[in-house]
């Protein structure tokens, strides 16, 4: 039996100090914040969750202040001959008038996930690299990027309908594998009102497969970018709901998030939403799970508008002997 070492690991990546202008265009060579270099070699099916967080604070004063940046997610690999683009995400604020008051100060908390899973055509070695491609500002007497992290978990995957990959064999010693499941991602036309008696618009979903008589802890993470543009009373209030739907037929809401945005003049901003939810079970039977992210409410100002873009949502299981304090 061959011994193979699944055990899911975790790599920090390496940060660049970089001052930064006030103005790149898509035409110039994007600027470089981090990268980080991972090693598939011993996974079957791997799944590579990469994250990047940081703090972005600026000031705004004057008139129409803008600032926005362009990020890039980007995959290097030795097999392939050019370097793959897998995600772009963009952070803007923009005021259509004169600010109120005298300035805005503002330290905004990003945090950027892309699940990656890949098959067994790739070299083992690959580089992720976060770029900025794009920076427009307007009236900004300043701004940085501090507290910057870059990481990258590497974890078993799974092929469809929760099956891990038959062609390994595990060692006896090493129990159950850790894995990932990335969930799938739906585009629907979002209500400018919506109120909790009506159907949900579904966002995201995926399926855990449980196994009998095992204790298991699922960690879930919804990530995505929530565009408001807000005029009139210049305000927007959504909800989010996550839900379980088992095949016993039970159904349970896990929990639910508020979202509100007031600004005292017409704004536009485009900003990252990050929620996680994690829960620890021993399941009796075999079953299955589908976990459901939703939107359940929505009421915005007159003339307003909202949009929840770049979703992504995935699910890493864990024993749950040994991860209680996930929980």
């Amino acid at each position: 039996m061959r011994r193979v070492n699944y055990s899911p690991h975790v790599k920090c990546g390496k940060i660049y100090q970089i001052d930064l202008p006030y103005r790149l265009d898509e035409s110039e060579p994007p600027i470089v914040l981090a990268e980080v270099n991972v090693n598939t070699k011993d996974i079957p099916m791997p799944c590579i969750l990469v994250k990047f967080s940081e703090f972005i604070n600026f000031t705004l004063l004057g008139l129409n202040p803008k600032f926005n940046i362009i990020y890039r997610l980007v995959r290097e690999d030795r097999y392939l001959s050019y370097p793959q683009i897998l995600k772009e995400w963009e952070f803007e604020f923009e005021s259509s008038e004169m600010l109120e008051i005298a300035n805005v100060d503002t330290n905004q908390p990003t945090v950027l996930d892309y699940c990656d899973c890949l098959d067994r055509y790739t070299s083992g070695r690959i580089t992720y690299r976060l770029e900025i491609v794009q920076i427009e500002t307007n009236n900004v007497t300043s701004y940085g990027l501090t507290n910057k992290s870059f990481t990258a978990i590497v974890i078993n995957g799974l092929k469809e309908e929760g099956k891990r990959h038959n062609s390994y064999f595990l060692d006896r010693n090493l129990g159950f594998i850790p894995y990932v499941k990335c969930g799938k991602v739906f585009d629907p036309v979002l209500p400018i009102k919506l109120s909790k008696e009506d159907p949900p618009v579904i966002l995201t979903q995926l399926i855990i497969n449980t196994e009998r008589n095992n204790d298991l802890c699922i960690l879930i993470n919804f990530s995505s970018f929530v565009t408001s543009i807000l005029k009139e009373d210049h305000f927007n209030n959504l909800t989010f709901r996550l839900v379980k739907s088992c095949s016993d037929f039970t159904t349970q809401v896990l929990r639910e998030w508020p979202f509100r945005r007031v600004f005292v003049n017409d704004t536009n901003i485009k900003e990252p939403l990050v929620y996680d939810y994690c829960e620890c079970l021993n399941s009796k039977f075999d079953r299955h799970c589908t976990y459901t992210f939703a939107l359940v409410e929505a009421e915005l100002s007159e003339k307003s508008f909202y949009n929840i873009s770049q979703k992504s949502m995935t699910a890493k299981v864990y024993s749950g002997k040994h991860q209680q304090g996930l929980c």
